[in-house]
C-alpha cells in the first residue's frame, strides 16, 4: 500500500484501488474524508468508482494508516493536510485529478481547488460546511463550554455517540453501521481528534470561494443542520462554476447513509463534458 513522505517523521498513507485495463485512460479520483474519520469510511463507494477510476482514499496524517504525529497542535494543520493532498497527487499523477471531499475534506478540496487550480479538473464537496455555524458549536458542545471540552469530558466515544445520533445519523438507521461509525472513529488518537475538531470549528473557507475555477458539484442534505441555508447561498454566489444538489435528509453523513445517490450524481458531473 502506498505512503508518502511528508515530513522526516510523518508518512501518510493512501489506498490505491486500480482495477482498469492497463492500456486504457486512466483517471483518478480522489476521496477525502472528513474529521476524525479515514479513507476506509468511503467504502461504500468503491464498487461502482472503481469501475471507471483508479480510486485513492487518503488518510490525513495521524488517523487511519497514516503515521501518528508528535505534536498534533504543530504537526497537524489545513495548510498540512492541503501540502500532504499535493504530494499524494504529484506521486500518483502527471495531469490533473478529480477531487471529492466529505465535510472537512471537502474544506481541503475548497482550499486545494483554489491555490493549486492545475492539480484539480473537477471539485466534488459532500456535505460540506463552509464554516461551523455558532448554533451547531453549542449544539456540539453537548452542555459544556466548548465542542473540544465536551470531547475531554465525555470522552471520545461518547461524545460521537450523542452527536451522530444529534446530527449525523437519520432515528430509522442501521444500528450497526451507526455503532460501525462510532468505533471506527474512536479508535483514533484522541489528542489528535481534538485537534482536527478544533480545525473544523475554526475553519472558514469562504474567502477561497471565489478562488476555484474548476466545475464544482455540492451534494447537501435538505435543510442540513450543519451546512446550513447560509452556507448554501455562498457557494451558490462565490463559486463560479457550481452545481447544488440536495439529497433528501436532515443529517449529515449522507455519504453513508444514501451513498448511491451520491454516487449516481457524482458519475454523472464527471462524465459530463
Amino acid at each position: 500500500m502506498p505512503f508518502v513522505q511528508v515530513s522526516p517523521h510523518i508518512e501518510v498513507f493512501y489506498d490505491k484501488s486500480d482495477f482498469l485495463d492497463p492500456w486504457g485512460d486512466k483517471p483518478i479520483l480522489i476521496l477525502q474524508h472528513g474529521n476524525g474519520r479515514s479513507g476506509a469510511f468511503w467504502y461504500r463507494w468503491l464498487p461502482r468508482l472503481s469501475e471507471h477510476f483508479v480510486v485513492i482514499r487518503p488518510d490525513m496524517r495521524g488517523v487511519g494508516r497514516s503515521s501518528k504525529v508528535d505534536d498534533a497542535n504543530t504537526d497537524i494543520s489545513i495548510e498540512h493536510c492541503v501540502t500532504d493532498l499535493v504530494a499524494i497527487i504529484n506521486a500518483e499523477s502527471q495531469r490533473a485529478v478529480y477531487f471529492c471531499g466529505e465535510s472537512m475534506g471537502g474544506i481541503l478540496g475548497i482550499v486545494l481547488a483554489s491555490q493549486f487550480p492545475k492539480l484539480i479538473q473537477k471539485l466534488i464537496l459532500v456535505a460540506t460546511p463552509v464554516f461551523i455555524s455558532e448554533a451547531m458549536k453549542v449544539r456540539y458542545s453537548m452542555g459544556h463550554g466548548s465542542r473540544l471540552d465536551a470531547m475531554k469530558k465525555m470522552g471520545i466515544r461518547q461524545w460521537v455517540l450523542e452527536t451522530s445520533v444529534l446530527t449525523r445519523f437519520p432515528p430509522d438507521c442501521d444500528p450497526a453501521l451507526l455503532n460501525w461509525y462510532v468505533d471506527e472513529f474512536a479508535k483514533g488518537v484522541p489528542e489528535i481528534l481534538v485537534r482536527y475538531s478544533e480545525l473544523v470549528n475554526s475553519a472558514n473557507a469562504s474567502v477561497f470561494l471565489p478562488q476555484i475555477g474548476c466545475a464544482t458539484l455540492a451534494i447537501m442534505p435538505t435543510q442540513g443542520q450543519i451546512t446550513d441555508a447560509e452556507q448554501e447561498h455562498l457557494l451558490s454566489t462565490q463559486v463560479k462554476d457550481i452545481t447544488i444538489e440536495h439529497i433528501d435528509s436532515t443529517y449529515h453523513m449522507i455519504h453513508l447513509t444514501h451513498h448511491d445517490d451520491c454516487i449516481d450524481r457524482v458519475l454523472k458531473f464527471l462524465k459530463a463534458n
